[in-house]
């Protein structure tokens, strides 16, 4: 018997990356019938019968359809990789405007724009992971849904028993661009990390004899020898979004030379700058859908047009590999290592135990067994309860639709400067956002007024 492998958001962009490494691995992972589900009947339409028809004349055996019903699509299912994103990203680039207007960070994971994001995305995975525990309890969830660390809190302390890993590329991604610089393969390194997931640092960077590259690293940026990496990603190169973002990654190295940041952190650490940096007119939804999303469907109806896929391509990244690789690491036990979204039980020993964290760790049939990292450092472990209680309590508004929950987590996330501030971006992304959030309890508790004698 062969696996069945489902695609949740089907219809989504990321999807062809994912699918083209599926297709090319279908025989080690023994797919025999791959499924594309989505809500949104026309893009899963169009990637759908894109899919059929380039699988069929690429000589693929497998059997790929493509359905809005969730129980037609779950029901026997062995994997499912999740990428879903209820508003797409038209409501994505409306956060994103709505947080600039009030000069804050409106990133789709790091600002309010991940809280606007989490709110939308939260009741819709419990609703899929659930219909997972109904018709396919024992299959595999990797989940790529972001804002990642939101999400892995919400899926893990909800559901302890459900098999799911949620996984991101941008360690990996980075992994890559420092194996580069280095000329080395990136397999024959072992990078040592510890964090949350877009809110992380590599405390080493190890080679084949054992050295640590990471002082080379440090002395080349501090002596002004680069000023940034170049991106191993083929799907970013060329994006000056990325192109910025990587530059800025070694600014902050710079800044603080301890250990290696994670890119996101620039959202955190530098706030006033990726503001002064934005276009509120158009912000990275708009690109993506003006873009990515633009090329990918056009390319779909042109091959539905003409009845053949023969002189189109899908191109396989980073995306589309890591998600493979991991699950090529559970279907055969490999144990090999990957960095994952994981509750900490210790790792970080002093650091909240029950804490979702992203770490390496040993992926198998089991699942994953995170790395020890031991105690980390006051200025890295401050930042991470700041923002840890930030996406608990986003966690917690999205379950208990209470506005007061909402507005702490807000005021506990770094990129809002002050209470005025934070409320006036929640209540306008709220007013954006009532076809997917909850609705909120009237439950504020207003300042009261002192009276002087």
């Amino acid at each position: 018997m062969g696996n069945k492998f489902v695609m949740v958001g089907g219809g989504s962009t990321q999807s062809p990356g994912i699918l083209e490494v599926l297709r090319r691995r279908a025989q080690e992972l023994a797919i025999d019938e791959l499924v594309l589900y989505d809500i949104d009947e026309k893009r899963v339409s169009l990637l759908g019968q894109y899919t059929k028809m380039y699988y069929a004349e690429m000589g693929s055996l497998v059997n790929v359809t493509y359905t809005t019903d969730i129980d037609e699509a779950f029901t026997g299912a062995d994997f499912l990789f999740m990428q879903i994103r209820p508003g797409l990203n038209a409501q994505r680039a409306v956060d994103e405007k709505i947080c600039l207007s009030h000069g804050v960070v409106g990133q789709e994971t790091c600002g309010l724009g991940g809280f606007s994001f989490a709110m939308r995305v939260i009741p819709a995975v419990r609703q899929i992971i659930r219909k997972v525990k109904e018709l396919c309890p024992d299959a595999w969830i990797l989940n790529y849904t972001n804002p990642e660390a939101i999400l892995s809190e919400a899926i893990y302390s909800e559901f302890p028993d459900a098999k799911c890993l949620c996984i991101c590329d941008m360690p990996i991604s980075i992994e890559g661009a420092i194996a580069k610089y280095f000329d080395k393969d990136l397999r024959d390194l072992t990078f040592k990390y510890f964090g949350l997931n877009h809110f992380g640092w590599w405390t080493q960077i190890i080679d084949k004899d054992g050295k640590d590259l990471l002082p080379l690293l440090r002395e080349d940026v501090l002596s002004g020898k680069i000023d940034t990496l170049l991106m191993s990603n083929d799907e970013t190169v060329g994006d000056q979004y990325w192109i910025d973002t990587y530059k800025q990654m070694i600014k902050l190295f710079k800044n603080f030379p301890e250990y290696f940041p994670n890119c996101y952190l620039q959202y955190y650490l530098t706030p006033d700058e990726m503001v002064a940096h934005d276009d509120i007119n158009f912000t990275r939804g708009d690109y993506v859908t003006n873009g990515r999303e633009k090329r990918i469907y056009e390319e779909c109806e042109r091959v539905i047009a003409n009845g053949s896929a023969k002189d189109s391509s899908l191109h396989a990244g980073v995306h589309g590999n890591y998600i493979v690789d991991i699950c090529h690491a559970i279907i055969h036990d490999t144990r090999e290592r990957f960095t994952v979204n994981i509750t900490n039980n210790g790792s970080i020993s002093n650091f909240d135990p029950k804490a979702v964290v992203e770490l390496p760790a040993y992926v198998g049939a089991s699942g994953a067994e995170p790395i020890v990292v031991g105690e980390i450092p006051t200025f890295q472990k401050g930042l991470m309860e700041m923002q840890k209680a930030y996406e608990k309590l986003t966690v917690e508004a999205a379950l208990t639709g209470s506005y007061q929950t909402a507005l702490k987590a807000v005021m506990l996330n770094k990129t809002i400067p002050n209470f005025s501030v934070g409320k006036a971006v929640l209540d306008d992304l709220y007013e954006a956002n009532k076809e997917w959030w909850p609705k909120l309890k009237d439950d504020f508790i207003p300042e009261q007024k002192t009276v002087l004698v």
